[in-house]
């Protein structure tokens, strides 16, 4: 009766101590696996990115000031651009403002909420990310130019003069029965402020754009 078991050498190594030298010896097919499997291996990593979109994106915000950033789409750059658009998109922070529908009041509670979160959100992104993946610091970048150059500018300008006079306005009976557009469109510096917020309006409409991109791959 024959013995089914069959047993394979896949290398064999001989130490000769004399030499003192290492053979190794192997069957040509197992060379050819091996090698095949190598460049398979090299082939696969050399195309991970383009096949799972990671690449690095252009980001230009449009406005005054313009912001132009590279931001590389990765998981880290979605999993934070995910999170601030939403923020964005949700707030009348993207969505274009009408002065004569819109309460200005409203307005900069949500901004002022919005510059809470963004600011929040980068100071919560694991150290990991910052440690690993440069590209993720140039989106945390992003954010904090746009909240410096684009939101804090007016905010500082603007918001605790307009909040003030509102406040008084509010307490004065000629007022009574107005609404909070009406009272609004009697501010001193009304046209001023408007076009101001319609300019930070644009950038963080653009951002919304642009992250938008990112997260899509576009």
């Amino acid at each position: 009766m024959k013995d089914s078991t069959a047993t394979h050498e896949i290398i064999r190594l001989s130490f000769d101590s004399h030499k003192p030298s290492l053979t190794i010896e192997s069957d040509w097919l197992i060379i050819a696996i091996i090698v095949a499997l190598l460049l398979f291996a090299y082939f696969i990593k050399r195309n991970f990115s383009k096949w799972f979109n990671w690449y690095e994106m252009d980001v230009e915000i449009s406005g005054s000031p313009k912001i132009s950033f590279k931001v590389e789409r990765n998981y880290e750059n979605l999993y934070i651009a995910n999170r601030i658009y939403i923020e964005l998109t949700t707030r009348k922070a993207a969505i274009k403002i009408d002065e004569n529908h819109d309460s200005i009041e409203e307005i900069y509670d949500s901004w002022y909420q919005l510059f809470g979160i963004i600011r929040d959100e980068i100071k919560t992104v694991p150290g990991k990310y910052l440690k690993d993946h440069d590209p993720t610091s140039a989106l945390i970048g992003l954010s904090r130019k746009i909240l410096n150059d684009g939101l804090r500018p007016h905010l500082t300008e603007h918001q605790a003069k307009f909040r003030k006079w509102l406040e008084n306005e509010k307490k004065q009976s000629v007022n009574k029965n107005l609404s909070p557009q009406e009272i609004q469109k009697n501010y001193p510096d009304f046209t001023n402020l408007v076009l101001s917020m319609k300019a930070v309006n644009l950038i963080l409409a653009n951002y919304a754009i642009e992250l938008d991109k990112l997260i899509k791959g576009k």
